[in-house]
């Protein structure tokens, strides 16, 4: 099937606009920029005068499903609002809660923007049920967990990350990942015994990286080494992977990463609101690692913008360097687009060019603060929030539509939103009990 997004102005891969048609087909974009759909006929238009396009966004690091759990244990540290506040929740949620707390982050996430969610919790194939019937791309995993002591593998949850991943379907959007939660969530026999069942299956890992000092120092304690060096060294690093915070990652962490192919996925506002501290992303970028951006869970975030990532990952670094110039736009919608679509195996994805992936976000550039534009760019990553996004394409298929003001229920092809919502609003009242 051919589709032509018609009259937009376009974000190109070199962050250079132009005006003019998108051409797809198949899911695939055929054509960029002006007149590249002319002579065309029975394709489906799609005007787009207004509008702006760029590459869907990629949040590489999320807990979708705690949209439920959106402000839960607010101004507790990591620890405490994960055992005080988290915790205690969580042991309650049950598959349907899971599938509705997803279908209501796809929702929110399509609405700003993102195409493709790397998620990590409970109920996977609840989540990447969810996900589908959305419309959106994701890299979903079973949470790999170890209590028990040192010497024990729990083998029903070995078991389990293997079978979700073996169970991947051909043609499906989703994508299926080993990880484990942390090394402090885990012991090393499991954590070898993964990565060994891992030999055959060749997926990236996902996993939690020094989030917070207590955790890196501890991690030293107990093994000698920092936790990015630990899971090297168990082989879970050896078909790559994405790291999320890395807050007090080592420069020889660094190294190991760009090493092992493993992405650090910054999550400022995360590890602003927990008060974890700030990752050290230019000295990541100098060594060599890719970098990419996640906005981690709606408990911790409270949202799942990647708009307010984008700003604040580019502030962030500019005071924290005393220098203006450091990660200047074009870096920071990288990091968002074809860095995390990289992180992810998804290297079809992440730019507006011939032959890659039809994922595209569309911003109504008509609102007061995105006059003028002097710099696409800079409006992206300084002016613009989720909430500006008009369409949301998926390989080439409109899964979210505000044009002309169209009420909540009505901007969702996929799915039926008011349905979603009802669900949405029986987990959160079981669980609230």
């Amino acid at each position: 099937m051919k589709r032509i997004f018609k009259g937009a102005a376009i974000l190109l891969p070199d962050f250079r606009e132009t005006t003019g048609d998108i051409l797809v087909e198949d899911g695939r974009i055929v054509s960029v920029g002006e007149g590249a759909a002319t002579g065309l006929d029975q394709c489906e238009t799609v005007d787009c005068t207004g509008l702006l396009a760029m590459p869907g966004l990629v949040n590489c690091h999320c807990h979708a499903p705690m949209t439920l759990l959106r402000g839960v244990g607010g101004g507790l540290p990591l620890k405490r609002w994960l055992e005080e506040a988290i915790f205690p929740i969580e042991a309650k949620l049950a598959p349907e809660d899971i599938s509705a707390g997803m279908m209501w982050g796809a929702a929110e996430m399509l609405a700003s923007g993102t195409t493709c969610v790397a998620d990590m919790y409970d109920f996977p194939e609840d989540g990447a049920a969810a996900l589908e019937a959305a419309g959106m791309k994701g890299n979903l995993c079973r949470v790999g967990l170890a209590f028990s002591e040192p010497e024990e593998v729990p083998p029903h949850r070995l078991e389990e990350c293997v079978a979700f991943v073996k169970g991947a379907r051909a043609g499906s959007r989703i994508a299926r990942d080993i990880c484990v939660h942390s090394e402090y969530l885990t012991n090393e026999k499991f954590c070898r015994a993964l990565a060994e069942a891992n030999r055959d299956m060749r997926r990236p890992v996902h996993v939690h990286v020094s989030e917070t000092r207590k955790e890196h120092e501890e991690c030293i304690a107990r093994h000698g080494m920092t936790p990015t060096a630990y899971l090297a060294s168990t082989g879970l690093f050896d078909f790559g992977g994405y790291a999320a915070h890395c807050v007090y990652c080592t420069d020889d962490d660094f190294r190991i990463m760009r090493e092992c192919g493993v992405t650090l996925v910054h999550n400022p506002t995360s590890n602003m609101k927990l008060a974890s501290g700030f990752a050290r992303v230019l000295s990541a970028v100098k060594l060599g690692v890719n970098v990419a951006l996640g906005t981690d869970g709606p408990a911790s975030n409270d949202n799942l913008d990647m708009f307010d990532e984008m700003h604040l990952a580019s502030l962030v670094h500019k005071g924290l360097s005393e220098d203006p110039t450091v990660l200047p736009p074009d870096a920071i919608i990288a990091m968002a687009t074809a860095n995390g679509a990289k992180a992810l195996g998804r290297n079809d994805s992440g730019a507006l060019a011939p032959g890659m992936a039809a994922d595209i976000a569309f911003i109504d550039m008509s609102a007061p603060h995105l006059k003028p534009s002097v710099s696409a760019a800079n409006l992206v990553v300084h002016s613009m929030h989720g909430s500006d996004v008009a369409m949301t394409v998926v390989d080439g298929e409109v899964v979210y539509d505000a044009r002309g003001g169209k009420p909540w229920e009505k901007r969702f092809p996929k799915f039926d939103f008011a349905a979603a919502k009802d669900r949405f609003a029986e987990s959160l009242a079981r669980i609230s009990d």
